[in-house]
Parts: C-alpha cells; structure tokens; sequence
C-alpha cells in the first residue's frame, strides 16, 4: 500500500467520523441543551446551516477519498468488480447506500428540516417536523451501516 493510499483512507475515516457526529451531536447534545432556550429556533437554524456547509463538504471528500481509496488499492473500475467479486459487491452497497443517504439528505435539509424551521411554534409544524426528525434518525442507521461495511472492507471481508 502507498503512503497516498493511507491519507486517502484516513480523510475517509475523519470524514465518516464528522459526519456521524454530527448527527450524533444535534439530538443528544444541542437539542437538549437548548429546549428551553429562548433564541432555540435561532440557535437551531445556525447550527444546521453550518452543519450543512460543512456537511455537503465532508461527504463532496468522503466520496473523493473512497474512489481514490479504491484506484490506489490496484483495484479495477469495472463491472465485473462491483458484481462479481465480494469486495466489490460490498462497495457497490456502499455506493448505493451513499446515494440514497445523499438523496435523503437534500429531502432533510431543503425541504423538511427548513419548513419545520419556518413553521416551529405552529401546529402546522408538527407533520414537517416529524418528517425531519425521521429523516435524520434514517440518515444516522445509513451512515452507521456504512461505517460497519467500510469496516468490513478494511478488514478484507
């Protein structure tokens, strides 16, 4: 293995972590934390704003530093990789797994999150807020499942 082969893993790494930190951090830490805060839908809104930034960055490098992980491992980009052999068939998952967390992701932040944000206090909220707490909690056991594949894969399974 090639020394860019061991910085393209670890970005992965750091960026996995970020992510599912993140995602960990707004439920269990701040949303606690600010419950009855009175500048809670202030405090809400510019933590997700710079948690999107950033995110959309973060998962821009996870994906970079996963096809670069996999062309500084020798591997080929072919069909036959991705459908025939183990490894391949497990990042073909991950792949697919990433763009529908990706999808899910734009639904969160565009859509439900920002009309829960719009509407917090209203009684008409409560559907888009529903909508974005699921979403969230359903981008969580991607990203979670994904870091266990990744596991997988490092491990040679």
């Amino acid at each position: 293995m090639t020394t860019a082969y061991y910085i393209s893993v670890w970005l992965h790494i750091i960026c996995a972590a970020f992510w599912i930190g993140g995602m960990l951090f707004l439920p269990l830490i701040l949303l606690p934390s600010i419950k009855n805060n009175p500048q809670r839908k202030q405090l809400l809104m510019a933590t997700g704003l710079k948690f999107r930034f950033y995110g959309y960055i973060v998962l821009t490098l996870a994906l970079f530093s996963g096809v670069l992980n996999i062309y500084t491992r020798g591997l080929s980009f072919s069909w036959s990789f991705f459908t025939e052999s183990d490894y391949g068939k497990l990042v073909s998952i991950k792949i697919i797994l990433f763009t529908v967390m990706l999808l899910i992701s734009m639904v969160h932040d565009m859509l439900a999150g920002k009309k829960a944000m719009e509407q917090m206090g209203e009684q008409e909220s409560a559907r888009f807020k529903l909508v974005a707490r699921w979403t969230g909690r359903v981008l969580l056991l991607i990203a979670l499942v994904m870091a266990f594949i990744g596991v997988v894969i490092s491990r040679g399974g």
